[in-house]
């Protein structure tokens, strides 16, 4: 048994099964010819020898990574030629990885981290392609004459730390590796002076609006943009019409459209209308694009931009699960990057803020200490992020009870970016919890008329019902409440306010029906088992919690 630095390549056969399927014998027949014609006088050529056969593909060792990697690629293009004439779902196509570490020789087997490494660099390699370690890259790059791409740092199964990856012949699949998805803007059009002045300058509210957005970058060169934003900008006799619509470079296809009407006396009113909605439109629907992309492939093999956008999917999701998966993703992010900012604040309100939004207990003391931790820990590391000091804003209200401390924290973010809707319902919370109904009402029905297809809504909507209920105004209450139970069906704090709003109206039928429903999707649900809303003052808490027990909720 000894102990050395190697060159450890692994390979296997895309699709074995299939084509043990197909035709059993001849698979075989052809994986052997494959091995006796092709691999064992190749790997003796590059100095290699195989350390074992595993089936459908093998593994081998080579005392220099740079001839590892030139047998890779002279396989797979020696392969590529032979099976051209083929059928192409009759084909054998290889995927190879390459990783140069200390590992554990023993009897002529090698075993060790640095095996296993190059075992996942295989499964994540392209078919047809080499995937190779950063210490491959550094150690065989001078010596090569085949380009490899950089595909950022990775996360794999079972290894502790994140590897930072390169792939031949081409970048894998996703191409966010590193950075955020890149948007270029494209002129809007229009007809005559007046609408062609004003489309140019919506495009400039709008690349003012989209620059202030994190998690997406905007490219001057459209050949290198991820997605393309175009559309037009059309007057009439009093109304203006905005369109954008949002192409996808890589699918090659449209994936949103919108309209935007507005009658206004003032043509320039529709910049400040306009611009901020479709910004918060387009920056969703990438994030959906992305998380769509994504679906189904392990974590463990994405980078940390693609998890970022797989965990700030998974917050629009209205359900504590939701949120609490994107924490666990965010997560996973941090033990790739440390400081990274969104992952930090995603961490922070996936631990912190779910139990409260859309559930009615509270996170233990520690977990709590950890939520808040992250994120101020995030505003460290990015103290300009409007979406930072937001999450810091709901922290402090609902799990420290500190309304001042929320209000300020929502302001800042407002001074970031005075069209962020979020932080126009975090000032709104924090308001009404402190006693000031009305502005706080006002606040979160702002947050809702930024963009009424924001994934948030629901919970914009009930925040506006609690300001309502609180000044008395339970028809308006009631509506804001019914229309957060449309957005969300079956969220437990939207049928518990609506079920003490139609108590308190009167309504007594529909408050034991909100009861009966809420019991239904909440069946351990009890007023002495809530944890109270963070008003400053008991007594609105205490009406609340009346209410609810005179419709029926159990004590």
């Amino acid at each position: 048994m000894e102990r050395r630095v190697t060159a450890i390549l692994a390979a296997d056969v895309v699709g074995y099964s299939r084509l043990m399927e197909l035709d059993e014998l001849r698979t075989f027949g052809r994986l052997k010819e494959l091995r006796t014609d092709l691999v064992n006088p190749a790997i003796a050529g590059f100095g290699g020898r195989i350390v074992k056969l595993t089936g459908d593909g093998f593994i081998a060792e080579f005392t220099s990574a740079a001839e590892a990697v030139r047998f890779a690629t002279h396989l797979q293009l020696a392969i590529a030629a032979r099976e051209s004439a083929i059928p192409e779902q009759e084909r054998i196509v290889l995927r190879i990885g390459i990783n140069l570490d200390d590992v554990i020789l023993d009897e002529g087997d090698v075993y060790g981290d640095g095996v296993n490494v190059a075992a996942r660099l295989e499964g994540m390699a392209e078919p047809g392609g080499v995937l190779i370690s950063q210490s491959v890259q550094e150690s065989a790059a001078p010596s090569l004459h085949v380009t490899f791409f950089d595909n950022g740092e990775r996360k794999f199964k079972n290894i502790v730390r994140p590897i930072r990856v390169w792939s031949w012949p081409k970048r894998l699949s996703s191409l966010r590796a590193e950075g955020k998805p890149r948007l270029f803007l494209s002129q809007f059009d229009g007809q005559g002076e007046l609408e062609q002045r004003l489309s140019k300058a919506f495009g400039h509210e709008l690349e003012s609006c989209l620059g202030r957005l994190t998690g997406l970058e905007l490219t001057p060169n459209r050949t290198k943009a991820h997605y393309v934003l175009e559309g037009a900008v059309h007057i009439g006799d009093g109304r203006h019409r905005v369109f954008g619509r949002l192409l996808s470079a890589e699918a090659e296809k449209q994936i949103w459209s919108e309209r935007y009407d507005e009658r206004s006396d003032t043509p320039f009113d529709i910049l400040d209308r306009c611009a901020p909605r479709m910004a918060m439109s387009v920056r969703r629907r990438v994030a959906a694009d992305d998380a769509e992309r994504l679906a189904g492939r392990p974590l463990d093999e994405l980078s940390v931009e693609e998890l970022l956008a797989l965990a700030g999917v998974s917050f629009f999701t209205p359900t504590k699960e939701g949120w609490h998966g994107g924490g666990v993703i965010a997560e996973q992010i941090l033990e790739l990057q440390p400081k990274n900012f969104m992952a930090l604040m995603m961490a922070g309100s996936g631990l912190g803020t779910a139990e409260y939004l859309y559930g009615f207990g509270k996170p233990d003391e520690d977990t709590l200490n950890v939520a808040i931790r992250r994120v101020e820990e995030s505003i460290r590391v990015n103290n300009k992020s409007d979406v930072n000091h937001t999450a810091h804003s709901l922290l402090l209200l609902f799990g420290r009870r500190r309304h001042a401390d929320a209000q300020a924290a929502a302001r800042r973010s407002l001074e970031l970016n005075p069209d962020f809707n979020m932080a126009m319902w975090a000032l709104g919370a924090a308001l009404v919890f402190s006693g000031e109904a009305d502005a706080g009402a006002e606040s979160a029905m702002r947050a809702v008329g930024i963009e009424t297809r924001d994934p948030y809504v629901h919970l914009y909507s009930r925040f506006a019902g609690y300001g309502h209920l609180d000044a008395g105004r339970l028809d308006e209450a009631r509506s804001w409440f019914e229309r957060a139970n449309q957005l969300a069906p079956g969220v437990g704090p939207n049928l518990a306010a609506l079920a003490v709003t139609c108590w308190r109206a009167g309504d007594y039928h529909a408050a034991k029906d909100a009861i009966a429903a809420l019991l239904e999707h909440e069946p351990d649900f009890s007023v002495r088992g809530c944890c109270p809303l963070p008003y400053r003052r008991p007594e609105p808490w205490f009406k609340f919690t009346e209410a609810l027990r005179a419709a029926g909720a159990p004590d």
